[in-house]
């Protein structure tokens, strides 16, 4: 099996194992916590909170030391694959919006996507996220060399982690906001500024 069809199917695997419900109620609950603050501001806040807890998976895999480290590296895949999904799919839920499960998938690879700078269009077909699939295996597979360096290799993918989620948590807030709208606005769609631009 190739590098990109093990990264698909670890997305699909997600997707369709994750308990929305859950997820549903975890984003009611970080939602009333956070209840006076606008829907962007509490979405950057649960992208900052999974880009800790990457961050943490990611110096954690890195630990041990050489060979043990790279070995590290696919349940290290899989956890922020895990994170990363639950992640989408709450700031899905965060601005009201519900995903099919065959969707799911294709928005998880799609924010994946964005955040790795990869250009996404407003919808994606099954063809399309597997080629999405194997540019960002391809990248993942690179990150892994990090783990030969012990210490800096703690720091390194602790550091990678966070900012990998970072940058698919504002892409992905991003799409969101063009897909569902902010809440705080009655009706759906983009809202412009003054300007033009989304805001």
């Amino acid at each position: 099996m190739k590098i990109a069809d093990t990264f698909l199917a670890l997305v699909k695997r997600a997707s369709t194992d994750l308990d929305v419900e859950r997820i549903s109620e975890d984003v009611r609950v970080f939602a009333l916590r956070h209840e006076g603050l606008p829907t962007r501001r509490k979405a950057l806040l649960m992208v900052d909170a999974t880009a800790r807890k990457a961050a943490l998976v990611g110096a954690a895999s890195s630990a041990p030391p050489g060979w043990a480290a790279a070995v590290a590296t696919a349940p290290e895949l899989a956890a922020l694959i895990v994170l990363q999904s639950r992640m989408i799919v709450g700031l899905h839920l965060l601005y009201g919006g519900e995903l099919e499960p065959e969707e799911r998938a294709l928005e998880i690879v799609a924010g994946l996507a964005s955040g790795a700078g990869l250009s996404v269009g407003r919808r994606l077909t099954v063809r399309l996220a597997e080629e999405l699939a194997k540019k960002l295996a391809a990248r993942a597979l690179g990150r892994s060399f990090a783990h030969f360096v012990p210490l800096l290799g703690v720091v390194a993918s602790a550091a990678l982690n966070y900012g990998v989620v970072q940058a698919v948590g504002r892409a992905v807030v991003a799409r969101v906001e063009r897909r569902w709208g902010p809440p705080e606005i009655p009706g759906s769609g983009p809202v412009l500024d003054a300007a033009g631009r989304i805001a």
